[in-house]
């Protein structure tokens, strides 16, 4: 892999070449992007962010992660890795984690993370009667429960 060294009044181009279905057969052709050294830095510091969302630095969105990752290892008793859980550390973990959220953090669990924490709530026959009711206090919480 070849290494580039970009210094200020430099311009990068970057060439690729592709193969194009046309009504008249195939054809190869050559595209380029050309960033000066200067445009380069601005868009780097101006997407510091790298295309995340507003929120996804926030507390509620770290949640939200946390719920998508744990929400789907309640349901199949592995992790993603196919590793074994204990179904009770892992929601007493989950729990743990949402009263760690400030109120006005709710705001921010992503509505995917909503919709999990309700499916779990809705198809959770694998949680005793004491799990059941915590979830259902935080479904209420967050806004999932309308009924």
């Amino acid at each position: 892999m070849a290494s580039v060294e970009l210094r200020p009044g430099d311009t990068l181009n970057i060439v690729w070449t592709s193969v194009q279905d046309t009504p008249l057969g195939v054809k190869e052709v050559e595209s380029s992007f050309a960033f000066s050294y200067d445009e380069l830095l601005t868009r780097l510091k101006s997407k510091g962010r790298a295309g995340k969302s507003r929120r996804s630095g926030t507390n509620g969105a770290r949640f939200s992660r946390i719920v998508a990752l744990s929400t789907n290892a309640l349901r199949k008793g592995k992790w993603s890795t196919g590793a074994d859980i204990d179904r009770g550390e892992v929601f007493t973990k989950l729990m743990e984690k949402f009263h760690e959220l400030d109120e006005d953090e709710y705001k921010n669990i992503t509505s995917n993370a909503r919709n999990s924490i309700l499916s779990l709530y809705e198809q959770s026959s694998f949680l005793n009667t004491e799990q059941k009711q915590e979830l259902g206090s935080i479904v209420n919480a967050v806004g999932g429960l309308s009924h």
